[in-house]
């Protein structure tokens, strides 16, 4: 099979493979009572722990190589609006979920997107509200983010680093 017949062969829609089994088969959606119930049985086991990941979609460009869920904006206004959105969706898992503020956070992952189009006092004003309301233990915790160097600088890394970020990504196509 010469390469152009290979390109052909392969050349088709596919699922991303970040989960297993892939969401096509996925079943059975549960309630929101089911989900719940699920969740405060999870808190309810002895030495339970978590992790979080929190999505920022916005990015100044897109990437030729994405498929994640973003939003293509220079408008950093945008931030704000975002930021306030999270720190209520945030509240209500609180409120539903008070084991959240107890049961220790192993990681949180900022993903995207570019979690980077924020600025540093951006970063800073959605961090630490939510880590805040958390029990975390500095030696047994991973914070994490995805960047790209295209809007990376030295002011959100010192933020990052005083917020206990100790771990960047970013592929090799950046």
């Amino acid at each position: 099979m010469n390469r152009t017949e290979l390109l052909a062969k392969y050349d088709i829609p596919a699922p991303r493979y970040t989960s297993y089994p892939t969401v096509p088969y996925w079943s059975d959606d549960p309630t929101t009572t089911q989900w719940l119930d699920a969740l405060k049985q999870a808190f309810a086991v002895p030495g339970a722990t978590w992790s979080m990941y929190i999505h920022i979609p916005f990015c100044e460009t897109l990437c030729t190589f994405c498929g994640c869920n973003t939003f293509i904006t220079r408008n950093h206004d945008n931030e704000l609006t975002y930021t306030e959105a999270l720190h209520k969706e945030w509240e209500l898992y609180l409120a539903a979920l008070p084991n959240l503020r107890t049961a220790p956070v192993k990681q949180i992952h900022l993903g995207g997107g570019t979690p980077t189009f924020y600025s540093a006092e951006s970063l800073r004003q959605l961090l630490r509200p939510i880590m805040d309301s958390m029990t975390i233990d500095p030696a047994d915790f991973e914070g994490s983010i995805e960047v790209s160097p295209r809007s990376t600088n030295r002011d959100q890394l010192v933020v990052l680093r005083e917020l206990g970020f100790q771990r960047i990504s970013m592929g090799v196509q950046d």
